[in-house]
């Protein structure tokens, strides 16, 4: 009789540990943070990483904008600021460039340092120095990068398919986005030892 109690006991159990484990496996990624890797001297990127931040906001994915620093002492890299810099360059007043960009690469790469995960859009048309080092110096530190490559992946550079295990590598910021989602909701599992996520209570 006792044997029949304990069955009747762990056959209504069932319902709640899987509501347990439903509950554990939703927004995985909620409070995470991104940072959004891409050229903005040859090409203006802030279309994009604004799309992109929106998108994230759904399931609550904190993105790092270089456009829009996080910082409580900032340095500013907007369109403005650009333009100064090549006036700079083209006056040839080398020392006021290296100034301002040694402060602006401290302040970029110390975002790529505090991200979860890296989301990267590269155009391989369009020269770009500071989202390859970004791009190197995230994969050094094991980092999850999700690499788009304007035009798709047969497009991506030959270099980067010996950096970034190829299967980061997508044909538009759409398939992120999806696969993002897919994990945060627990529908895709994370497959790679370079998620290092906090604990929820820690992020």
């Amino acid at each position: 009789m006792v044997e029949n109690i304990w069955e009747g006991l762990k056959q209504s159990w069932k319902p709640i540990v899987r509501l347990e484990n439903t509950i554990k496996m939703q927004n995985k990624l909620r409070n995470t943070k991104t940072y959004l890797v891409g050229a903005m001297e040859y090409k203006n990127g802030r279309r994009w990483r604004e799309d992109f931040t929106k998108k994230m906001s759904e399931i609550g994915v904190i993105c790092f904008d270089p456009y829009k620093k996080p910082f409580v002492i900032d340095v500013d890299e907007t369109e403005d600021v650009h333009e100064r810099l090549v006036d700079l360059r083209t006056e040839g007043n080398y020392d006021e460039v290296s100034r301002i960009m040694k402060k602006i690469r401290a302040f970029d790469l110390g975002l790529t340092d505090r991200a979860d995960f890296i989301v990267a859009y590269i155009d391989p048309s369009v020269f770009t120095t500071g989202s390859l080092e970004e791009i190197f110096w995230s994969n050094r530190m094991k980092k999850v990068i999700f690499l788009v490559i304007e035009g798709g992946k047969k497009k991506c550079p030959l270099w980067l398919f010996g950096a970034i295990p190829h299967k980061y590598i997508y044909n538009n910021l759409d398939e992120v986005v999806e696969v993002l989602k897919r994990i945060d909701s627990g529908e895709k599992e994370m497959d790679s030892d370079r998620w290092r996520l906090l604990k929820p209570a820690f992020r």
